[in-house]
């Protein structure tokens, strides 16, 4: 008990010391507060990005494969767009041959044809609006909401009627506040009645979002767009008691087999899926992290230099109340935990001003722009443990030297 007694006096007497000296703590807390506001920044940025970026991914779901002619992940590290420019267009025979081939595997498959449009209504128009082109199943592939309307049934996908899903973007500046379902547009020429709007989803980091497209029956697409010369794709879906490995072997076989590969020549398609992608993204953020933490933990050293200097300079000034606690019996550890408490005091102060000005930050950018900036509890106890840290590294040897002080020499010093 007396142990804990004498730890709490060193604790009093380092918080009334923090108050009285308010010149110095300003300048201890300013170096603190900045080199905890850069690394932070810099963690709560890039995790806000990573978050973002991997909801953005995940909209497309973990068990479907896109089988394309160009390859979203390079080959050894190298893209060969050579190679994969002579690869044929997937056609819309592959669409109808997979699911009777794998009807143990697969839950739904979508055949997709872009391209890029004018959209017009009335005397207003949009260019290079993403004109997508699909097959009924479209809709099991993406995980979004339509705000009005409806989608089409099988009967108007299968017979290219004039209809047209749109998105945000497309109705708030074509229509201009009106209610834009049943409303005719035109795309190359051609009418079609919106039949429904996507609810909004703002802007990601891949650009894909149905914001800025039309979603229109394939039948449709085929006639205002070159297939040859168009970005076609399929778009399969695996059963979710499949294993998935198991399915992107069967249905790779299948295409091989579709398109007469003999057993030695490579493929002449690409199987694309999102595990790739969040593959390349870890190691991504593994080194947008290190790179963040390095350049802030240069600040924070900054910041902790500074804590130590303010702390000698405290150790110099108190050099005869040092003395006098000790003539008077203080121990050494006591002595001791008195400036380490200062110091570790002085880095969580600054530090949660650093975090609080972060806080503010992340507030007033994700109300004035779409990128949702959030400060996790993570980064707030990484905030508070760093300047713990640093606070208690910053003040040890200032603190020891004061401990090791003869309570003669100090109050003969002194005087």
């Amino acid at each position: 008990m007396k142990t804990l007694r004498q730890i709490y006096e060193s604790l009093v007497i380092a918080v009334q010391s923090v108050v009285v000296n308010r010149l110095r703590t300003l300048l201890s807390l300013l170096g603190i507060t900045i080199g905890i506001f850069a690394i932070i920044s810099v963690f709560t940025v890039v995790d806000s990005l990573e978050r973002n970026v991997r909801e953005s991914v995940s909209a497309f779901g973990n068990n479907i494969i896109y089988v394309e002619r160009w390859p979203w992940v390079p080959e050894d590290n190298e893209y060969k767009w050579w190679k994969y420019m002579n690869y044929p267009q997937v056609k819309i025979s592959e669409f109808y041959d997979i699911p009777q081939l794998m009807p143990e595997s697969v839950e739904a498959v979508a055949f997709v044809i872009s391209t890029t449009r004018t959209v017009r209504y009335d005397k207003e128009y949009i260019d290079d609006i993403g004109v997508i082109g699909a097959t009924y199943d479209y809709k099991e592939m993406r995980q979004t909401d339509i705000a009005q309307g409806r989608y089409f049934t099988p009967m108007e996908t299968n017979g290219g009627i004039g209809l047209a899903v749109i998105g945000d973007k497309v109705a708030t500046e074509l229509f201009m506040g009106e209610n834009p379902i049943g409303k005719t547009i035109k795309i190359s020429g051609k009418k079609l009645e919106v039949i429904g709007v996507f609810a909004k989803e703002g802007n990601n980091e891949f650009g894909m979002t149905y914001d800025s497209q039309v979603l229109v029956p394939l039948e449709f697409v085929k006639g205002i767009t070159n297939m040859r010369w168009s970005n076609t794709n399929l778009i399969v879906k695996s059963r979710e008691e499949i294993n998935f490995d198991d399915f992107k072997a069967e249905l790779t076989s299948v295409m091989r087999r579709l398109r007469r590969l003999s057993p030695q020549a490579e493929n002449n398609f690409a199987i694309n899926e999102i595990s790739a992608i969040n593959n390349q993204l870890d190691s991504i953020f593994v080194m947008i992290n290190l790179a963040g933490g390095i350049i802030g933990m240069f600040s924070i050293l900054v910041g902790g230099f500074g804590v130590a200097n303010i702390m000698f300079v405290s150790v110099r000034e108190r050099t005869a109340q040092i003395g006098i606690q000790k003539a008077l019996g203080a121990k050494p550890y006591m002595i001791l935990l008195q400036f380490v408490f200062e110091a570790i005091l002085l880095s969580i102060a600054g530090g949660m001003i650093g975090l609080l000005l972060i806080f503010v930050g992340t507030e007033i950018t994700s109300n004035i722009t779409e990128f949702k900036i959030v400060l996790t509890l993570k980064n707030i106890i990484i905030g508070l443990g760093i300047s713990s840290v640093v606070g208690a590294v910053s003040g040890i040897f200032p603190a020891y030297s004061a401990a090791t002080m003869e309570p003669v020499k100090a109050i003969y010093k002194v005087q």
